[in-house]
């Protein structure tokens, strides 16, 4: 155990971010950029107002220390982001109401970002005494981007062209990936076109103030959900899976509505999986438990026959029968389960909670203190322990699979982690019960 506990120490992640501004060559040119640092996205701004970089995060809440390895939507060789042909200089880089705020004003034009923490969606505020274009391009890290542009009144976005447009949108895969989407308060006259594997999308804004909002982050069903671009038109079509994630997203968020908080939220919707999937998941654990049962039988069989396969499987196939034993029967109910398990996961990994829960200070991003991996490990040693039944060699396989798991739950938002202890308590608790019916005790043949 204290070795584990060393290395959780070693490979965890740092605490969460504190959201600031900092000054940052992140180009690797020579002159520094006003970075916006987040925990979700690293946000890189010139001297003039454009954007040079903007850099998503693998993991939420991690520092990013080499940003030329970092994943970067904005797409080198294409006009940047920023208002097109008109000079800015610096304001002020300033934290109002709980965002960064970037400020840069000119002759003719001011233009304001402010950037959430905890959202990939990036508010735009441009004043202007005469029209102008502002420019957004990207996608970095594909050669062929997937391009939308939906035009006022239409509900089905075109690959590319020009005119008053409700949004415009860059993703590097359809449905998945990453995503730039650009859409004004109101339509506004736009001309989105493909060039050198990235696109550029061109706003011609109206003298006065206009409103925009840029999102730039996961190409994802719930973080579009958080995010609140879900209803537009066109941008994203969920298929059975993302229609499963709605359901579990939507019984969440009446778990919160119910009890107030985002963790006891996230127990409720676990138990309600798990008590959903508990004939299937007996199936399987009973299975593996009259398995476990007989196994000093089976080695008894495999040394017997150890020359002859062919009577081996003979002997085996009496003794499942006798037994009214089918190996392959915790196979099936495992295949059913496991996706929605793994949809469930991915609903609570991509929301935004803005909420801690006990010593947890925010559900969406690692735990800082460790304590749920070290849960984590303990709850996998005790199922390890039911369901092998004091078979060693089980013992071994299973604790070495589980143990690929570790480092990656040190990265899960503590969210995540928080369902996968509770449902592996479950589980166990279930296992527990299976064990105490079949009464472990030598078989015989």
């Amino acid at each position: 155990m204290k070795r584990l506990l060393a290395l959780f120490l070693l490979l965890a992640p740092a605490l969460a971010l504190k959201a600031s501004w900092q000054t940052l060559d992140t180009t690797g040119d020579g002159t520094p950029e006003h970075v916006a640092v987040t925990n979700l996205a690293d946000v890189a701004f010139d001297d003039s107002g454009r954007v040079v970089g903007w850099y998503v995060k693998r993991i939420k809440g991690r520092a990013i220390k080499d940003y030329a390895r970092a994943y970067n939507l904005v797409r080198p060789g294409l006009p940047k982001p920023g208002l097109k042909n008109l000079p800015l200089k610096p304001v002020g880089f300033t934290e109002e109401n709980g965002r960064l705020v970037a400020r840069f004003t000119g002759p003719d034009a001011e233009l304001i970002y402010r950037i959430s923490p905890n959202h990939y969606t990036v508010w735009l505020t441009v004043r202007l005494k005469r029209p102008a274009t502002l420019i957004w391009s990207g996608i970095g890290g594909t050669d062929q981007p997937t391009t939308k542009l939906l035009l006022k009144g239409s509900t089905k976005p075109i690959p590319a062209g020009n005119g008053e447009a409700a949004y415009a949108a860059l993703e590097t895969r359809p449905n998945s990936g990453y995503a730039f989407v650009v859409w004004p308060k109101r339509p506004l006259p736009t001309e989105l076109s493909v060039q050198d594997g990235g696109a550029v999308i061109a706003l011609r804004l109206p003298a006065g103030t206009t409103e925009l909002r840029v999102y730039g982050g996961q190409n994802e069903l719930v973080r579009y959900h958080v995010e609140g671009l879900l209803g537009l038109p066109g941008l994203f079509k969920p298929n059975i899976w993302g229609q499963l994630s709605l359901a579990l997203l939507y019984l969440m968020e009446a778990f919160h509505r119910l009890v107030g908080d985002w963790g006891l939220a996230i127990l409720l919707l676990t138990l309600a999986v798990r008590l959903l999937l508990w004939p299937l998941m007996h199936q399987q654990f009973k299975a593996m438990a009259e398995m476990q049962r007989i196994k000093p039988l089976v080695d008894e069989l495999n040394k017997k026959y150890k020359d002859d396969p062919e009577k081996k499987n003979q002997a085996l196939m009496k003794l499942y029968a006798e037994h009214k034993i089918n190996p392959a029967a915790g196979c099936l109910p495992m295949f059913i389960q496991l996706p929605i398990l793994f949809v469930l996961w991915r609903v609570i990994a991509n929301y935004e909670f803005g909420q801690g829960f006990l010593w947890l200070p925010d559900l969406a991003l690692p735990d800082p203190y460790y304590i749920l991996p070290v849960l984590y490990v303990a709850v996998m040693f005790a199922q390890t322990l039911l369901m092998s039944q004091g078979n060693k060699d089980a013992m071994r396989q299973s604790l070495f699979m589980n143990l690929f798991f570790v480092y990656l739950v040190l990265q899960f938002p503590a969210g995540v982690t928080l369902y996968w202890v509770f449902s592996t308590l479950i589980g166990l608790i279930q296992q527990w019960l299976i064990n105490q019916q079949i009464k472990a005790s030598p078989a015989r043949g």
